[in-house]
């Protein structure tokens, strides 16, 4: 039984511990290693799948004897052991590869592996700090937001000789997260030619992180190129090259347009032709209030009724994006947040609910125990003239908050700046297809094939140029908008849109429809298996 599968998936994701399937290592290995006179650092071999494929190899190319061709780091005792057991002649070493400096040893012609996917929360003290130092000395300033696998890819090029490559499994977020601006600058910098391979399907099947392949050397001076294949098994018959005859960089600090060319290049003609603002330029998006508690804090009707609480004590609130079918907020989509504001007297039937909530251990959870009241529930700063949930499947939904609610954190609030346009011209706007292929350029995807929107990527959506006529025609066509969109018709409600825009409706739909059926494809991984970033 491997160390993967003697943990709890809980346990692995805390290290960034899922391991590689061998249609991977084995590609990379045969990528990175030219040369029976290469020598090749692994920076963190987990149980060693890519010693295996490394071993493997270099034994095709005559070498048995590994000696310091091959120098591989593992911080976990267990796991160290199971690689020297897989390469005894290699030079296994067991340390944090945050202690190898890159002066120690000789530079190496390759650095290939999986390095742990370990999120900014739980990469935190002494390990957080090493690391931002070891990208310090490559002049890279990496944030404290950084996923661990960012610190990894930095200090690894600081190992390549002259002409070195690296060959990486990394999470699709080298493609779009703003704190892997540093490392894509990095590595356009320090290489010629960057290869990025991504897939279809999701081929690991416990993370839920989707993964990509790097690929970045000198071989050419052609720079960017992302290419899809439809999972692992297709890397055997890939053609490098014959594959990679184009790039799609164009200065951009994100790459996720590059996934695919054509759709990729219908999203910047049309950013250059029809003329768009960001989100941001018309409004703030935040966060929706964070309770630690929605069950006991967020109330339906029958719950108020119930507990007889006062309406003092009560504030209109959205839950989830389900709450809403339309693009407004109707009085029967509400629920009721209880808002303990410190003005307001605490009537017997609400301190008999407070006395539950303390009886029944609610306030220990983190966050309201970290709050004075533990049962006083911050509000954003600003009101929100619309509401944006976090995640969806189709693409994003602005919804007008005629309600005059709140929501929680499942949905992020955008309150207009004083210039823009009305709420419901923006609704209708942001149902456009250049708003739905931008969410697809610039959100993330996850297992499950959601799509995410941190605040961020949300005020970076592409919102068509709305000129003040345009505005008049956006809000006349809304309640038709909202019922398409009730119907679940999205497309005609884009089309709808595109139509009074301006936009070339079905070439910027198609692209969207690229993108949206690439994500929602990677639902289902195509086998259970090893490690992941």
């Amino acid at each position: 039984m491997t160390l993967a599968a003697m943990e709890s998936t809980d346990e692995l994701k805390a290290r960034g511990a899922f391991y590689t399937p061998a249609e991977l290592t084995g590609f990379l290995a045969q990528w990175a290693v030219r040369s029976a006179d290469d020598r090749v650092l692994e920076p963190s071999c987990g149980d060693g799948a890519f010693i295996s494929a490394l071993a493997a190899r270099f034994a095709s190319l005559g070498r048995t004897t590994l000696g310091d061709h091959l120098i591989a780091v593992e911080r976990e005792p267990q796991e160290a052991l199971k690689a020297r057991s897989l390469a005894p002649t290699a030079d296994i070493r067991r340390l944090d590869f945050f202690d190898l400096h890159s002066g120690t040893i000789t530079p190496v012609a390759a650095a290939i592996g999986n390095p742990p996917y370990i999120r900014y929360h739980g990469f935190i003290g002494e390990d957080r700090a090493k690391a931002l130092e070891r990208a310090q000395e490559q002049g890279v300033e990496l944030t404290r937001l950084a996923s661990s696998w960012a610190h990894f890819v930095v200090h690894a090029t600081g190992f390549l000789q002259p002409g070195g490559r690296l060959a990486m499994v990394l999470p699709a977020e080298l493609l779009h997260a703003d704190y892997g601006q540093p490392v894509r600058e990095l590595l356009l910098r320090r290489f010629s030619s960057v290869v990025v391979i991504a897939f279809d399907r999701m081929v690991f099947a416990h993370a839920q992180v989707d993964a990509v392949l790097l690929l970045a050397s000198q071989d050419d001076g052609l720079g960017l190129r992302v290419i899809r294949v439809a999972d692992e098994h297709a890397l055997a018959s890939l053609d490098l090259g014959t594959k990679l005859h184009r790039s799609n960089y164009r200065g951009l600090s994100r790459w996720s347009a590059s996934v695919d060319v054509d759709a990729g290049d219908t999203y910047h003609d049309a950013l250059m032709s029809f003329g768009s603002a960001r989100l941001g330029e018309h409004a703030e998006v935040d966060i929706g209030f964070v309770t630690g508690a929605n069950d006991f804090f967020v109330l339906s009707n029958e719950d108020v009724e119930r507990l007889k609480l006062p309406a003092s004590v009560l504030t209109p609130a959205l839950r989830r994006p389900s709450d809403v079918r339309g693009m407004e907020v109707r009085t029967g989509d509400l629920h009721w947040l209880m808002n303990l504001a410190p003005e307001i007297p605490l009537d017997a039937s609400t301190r008999a609910y407070l006395t539950y909530g303390e009886a029944t251990g609610i306030s220990q959870h983190y966050k309201c125990r970290v709050r004075s009241p533990w049962y006083r529930v911050p509000l954003p700063k600003r009101h929100p003239n619309a509401f944006l949930p976090y995640m969806s499947h189709l693409g994003p939904r602005l919804i007008v908050n005629a309600a005059g609610a709140w929501s929680t954190n499942l949905l992020h609030g955008v309150a207009l700046r004083p210039d823009a346009p009305p709420a419901r011209a923006l609704a209708v706007a942001m149902a456009s297809s250049l708003t739905l292929l931008s969410a697809e350029v610039e959100g993330r995807a996850y297992g499950g094939g959601v799509l995410k929107l941190e605040t961020r990527e949300a005020e970076r959506l592409a919102v068509p140029l709305i000129t003040e006529p345009l505005a008049d025609q956006l809000a006349a066509s809304f309640a038709e908008a909202e019922r398409l969109t009730l119907s679940g018709d999205i497309r005609s409600v884009a089309r709808l849109a595109d139509a009074i825009l301006g936009l070339d409706h079905d070439r910027l739909w198609n692209a969207y429809m690229v993108f949206r059926d690439r994500r929602l494809g990677r639902r289902r991984p195509t086998r259970q298996k090893r490690r992941q970033p």
